[in-house]
């Protein structure tokens, strides 16, 4: 989920770029905000921001219909007992394009440091640049500058040292090393691709502007970049004095300048990275509320005791009912109720244990990880949720098994399943929160019962009891 958050977020940010900021003439303004755009597409789909807004009755709404047109659900069919398991065969292929893109990234690298290795050096306008013999266009790498003198008239070096030092001073390159691991990395995504390809035009408006601010003829150093146009160049990740699109440099060179006052613009940024946070937590929130509306539905009942063979008689047993309906800093009181607990054969893991008695935290105490007569907080909602170590949708389906009985039976349905993600990662107490029959409710309870530990949820940067819901879709063909 973070890597699909990440590559929506290159897309607006890419458009929010093109639409505010594309044609002004704040080179260095625009630099930064580039740069500024990769570190919110980076950060803002892990950050977690859940606690400040499930408040909203603007974001419930929004999440409510997340939750029921986008969450995902495991869909179990009979024929092979798990979904076809294609994104394995997907990451595979996507991992073997970056990996050859990168590859080709360090033999960028390396052929620069080899060329470096084998040119002689000399000094042009004062500094010192390494000679090229094959033809190559003009281009610097950080600190070095490499051209052909011979092959330029004493104005055109003036005017080539004068671009390439800006490079050099201001560490263009690092900019083009990062976009360049960026691409690799969201290769899938043409808005990285572009975006790249703005931060490189954006370092060429930098360069020609330091050039055409140091008194040079502007004509004259057009025409001269004109007449590079088609020379060789040695690698992509180097800033070469003859970039393309000229007609682009060549027009920005030739357009006015932009008023000081639309810096204003620059504040923008700001609230896009706000929005892109709230968005990118509508998930959590949903989770939220689908877990509230199942609390409502049925109520979350605790049994106090681990059931250990079948049970085919109502029993009476003192039970907690916590309910959503309530304000939840009212604790209900205990109440006698006949509960139904499914059958659990010997040997099986059970459906309920009392290794641990958890009480669901008062929402005003959500932040505080409290002990409360011995028994320990269940959070509905964290600052940071648990996460399956792994595809946890994959894994679902891999081991869920569409019963026989309920196959022959013609028994299909949602079963929703409720559980608690202990501190140190373990799955506690799996409950059905929407029941379709005994056999789908137990298959359900099994398979949650056998999860491998998780990464627990946290507050404060200590692991919490966190309730987690999934619901299991088994459908008949």
């Amino acid at each position: 989920m973070y890597f699909l958050k990440l590559n929506i977020a290159f897309i607006i940010l890419f458009a929010f770029y093109k639409l505010v900021f594309s044609n002004d003439t704040f080179f260095s303004w625009r630099r930064i905000s580039l740069l500024g755009l990769y570190v919110v597409a980076l950060l803002v789909p892990g950050l977690n921001c859940s606690y400040w807004l499930n408040t909203s009755v603007e974001m419930s709404s929004v999440a409510n219909e997340y939750a029921n047109v986008v969450l995902p659900v495991v869909t179990i069919t009979p024929n092979n007992g798990t979904v076809q398991n294609w994104e394995a065969i997907v990451t595979i292929a996507y991992c073997v394009v970056a990996s050859l893109l990168f590859l080709r990234f360090l033999w960028q690298l390396f052929s620069i440091f080899m060329l470096r290795r084998r040119c002689k050096t000399t000094e042009v306008c004062g500094e010192k640049v390494y000679l090229l013999d094959q033809g190559e266009g003009p281009f610097s790498f950080f600190s070095w500058i490499f051209m052909d003198p011979k092959r330029h008239n004493p104005k055109e070096l003036d005017e080539i040292i004068t671009h390439e030092l800006l490079h050099c001073r201001q560490y263009h390159s690092l900019d083009i090393l990062i976009t360049e691991l960026f691409s690799i990395a969201f290769w899938i995504n043409p808005f990285v691709w572009l975006l790249k390809r703005e931060v490189r035009l954006n370092l060429e408006f930098l360069a020609d502007n330091s050039v055409l601010t140091s008194g040079l003829d502007s004509k004259e150093y057009q025409y001269h970049l004109l007449g590079l146009a088609y020379r060789k160049n040695v690698a992509t990740i180097s800033n070469n004095f003859n970039v393309l699109p000229l007609k682009k440099r060549i027009k920005m060179m030739n357009k006015k300048r932009t008023k000081g006052v639309a810096k204003a613009k620059y504040v923008l940024c700001i609230p896009m990275a706000v929005m892109l946070l709230v968005v990118s937590n509508v998930e959590i929130i949903a989770r939220e509320i689908a877990a509230a509306a199942n609390d409502r539905e049925v109520p979350i009942v605790k049994v106090e005791r681990q059931v250990t063979k079948p049970l085919t008689t109502l029993e009476e047993k003192s039970i907690k009912v916590v309910s959503n309906d309530m304000p939840s800093s009212i604790e209900k009181e205990t109440v006698e109720k006949e509960t139904v607990v499914p059958q659990v054969k010997e040997n099986e893991p059970s459906a309920v244990t009392d290794d641990e008695s958890f009480v669901e935290a008062p929402e005003e105490e959500q932040t505080d990880q409290t002990q409360k007569k011995g028994k320990q907080v269940v959070y509905t909602v964290s600052e940071e949720m648990p996460t399956f170590k792994g595809n946890l949708l994959s894994w679902l389906s891999e081991n869920i098994k569409y019963p026989v009985e309920a196959a022959s039976n013609g028994e299909q349905g949602t079963v929703i399943v409720k559980y608690i993600i202990t501190a140190n990662g373990e799955v506690k107490d799996p409950v059905i929160v929407r029941s379709i029959s005994p056999s789908l409710d137990k298959e359900a309870l099994r398979v949650v019962s056998v999860m491998p530990r998780w990464n627990p949820g946290k507050n404060k940067g200590k692991a919490v009891s966190v309730y987690y819901t999934i619901p299991v879709r088994f459908k008949l063909q």
